[in-house]
């Protein structure tokens, strides 16, 4: 006897009951795909919103806090002349939670520019290839300055549309703005380390318009602390371990913020595990009833020859085949749902749902069909062994 075709037969041959595990494997995959995109979507907006909160710490050099800087959300190194080594950064990154670490150097504060209708224009450096801060905030995504170039915030306007930016005798390529942060990062050019050289130099140049900066030096570290850690912790260590260096957290209100966000996306996590799990438990409800109403015909089955291997396989080929056609079903209804439903559903709800990629839509269809498979597979495979090591003849006798 051929087992697939065995298998298939039995399909064919029970509507009702190849239907409701069908149905439940549909189930599974469609309802995991639409809840994995809901709380995957919400989550990456959460994620974002926690990034554009900026640092959790900053650490300037000893003697340079002002009570007038401790305001808003850690975004920009504060208006300094003085610096501490590049190596404290490695330090700070082994300081226990911390996360991540990026350098800031503030050059100048420009004045009565043509740039900004503020009264002050800040020139400061970062590293695009540590940062964490800048990036949320950037209209051109992952876009970073290399050398002779410049990003600009959201408060800055180039006369005549232009994409030139001239500073301390350096004419810089505008290659991107940022969106407005409300803070002093909307009145700020930014630019690489290598290029901050290069004005630095060419100021040098300049009778009377001279710059300054001491060799292999940041004027700040902005700190991303683990999630889960304590601002106040980490920046006591931060003071006890790194000599010469101030950690300055967050005001309490970005604090309380994230502990909230962070709550929120482990609240999501936990629904999704909890949604999971209940249709595992459906699924497997599903298949020990499916397997007690054929006990007579596994019987059947045995008497005619077939061994208890054979109906083990053809019971699992059976479930194989429900779990993916059923799955399919559920992945391609969910699809043409949130291809139809997701923008008025963003829209009536105001909560703001992120769809991923396609090859990470791709890659969550292809999830949700095999945690289907998984779950109809695993769920069948106990009473399926069960019900293939009874004896036939008192099967057939009850």
């Amino acid at each position: 006897m051929n087992i697939f075709r065995l298998a298939t037969r039995n399909v064919a041959g029970n509507a009702f009951r190849s239907g409701a595990v069908f149905a439940c494997a549909a189930l599974v995959a469609g309802l995991a795909l639409c809840a994995t995109l809901v709380v995957r979507g919400a989550q990456d907006e959460l994620r974002g919103s926690l990034e554009r909160l900026g640092a959790d710490v900053i650490v300037i050099p000893w003697g340079t806090m002002r009570t007038e800087d401790m305001e808003g959300a850690r975004l920009l190194s504060m208006a300094t002349k003085h610096w501490m080594p590049r190596a404290y950064m490695r330090d700070l990154a082994a300081v226990k939670g911390v996360a991540a670490v990026s350098p800031q150097l503030y050059l100048a504060t420009l004045t009565d520019t043509p740039y900004c209708a503020e009264a002050e224009l800040y020139l400061v450096a970062y590293d695009a290839t540590t940062d964490f801060v800048v990036r949320p905030w950037l209209v051109v995504a992952d876009a970073s300055p290399g050398l002779g170039e410049v990003i600009a915030g959201a408060g800055i306007s180039v006369p005549d549309g232009g994409d030139r930016v001239t500073v301390y005798g350096s004419n810089l390529h505008l290659v991107s703005t940022l969106k407005p942060t409300g803070s002093d990062l909307d009145h700020a050019l930014l630019v690489s380390f290598e290029t901050a050289h290069e004005i630095v130099a060419a100021s040098q140049r300049q009778a009377g318009h001279s710059l300054y900066v001491a060799p292999d030096s940041v004027s700040a570290v902005l700190v991303k602390i683990d999630t889960g850690a304590n601002a106040h912790d980490v920046a006591i260590r931060i003071l006890e371990q790194v000599p010469g260096a101030l950690p300055i957290e967050s005001t309490n209100l970005f604090q309380t913020e994230r502990a909230h966000m962070v709550g929120l996306i482990r609240s999501m996590l936990f629904i999704l595990g909890v949604i999971w799990a209940l249709s595992m438990v459906f699924v497997g409800l599903i298949s020990s009833l499916a397997a007690n109403e054929r006990r007579r015909e596994i019987g059947v089955l045995r008497a005619l020859g077939g061994t208890r291997s054979f109906v083990l396989h053809v019971l699992l080929t059976e479930s194989v085949l429900l779990a993916v056609g059923g799955g399919l079903f559920g992945v391609a209804c969910t699809i043409l749902a949130v291809s139809l439903a997701w923008e008025p559903l963003v829209e009536t709800s105001g909560l703001p749902f992120l769809l991923p990629s396609p090859g990470g839509f791709a890659a969550l269809a292809v999830l949700a069909l095999t945690l289907a498979l998984v779950s109809v597979v695993v769920a069948a495979l106990i009473p399926a062994f069960r019900i293939s090591r009874e004896e036939a003849a008192i099967v057939m006798r009850e």
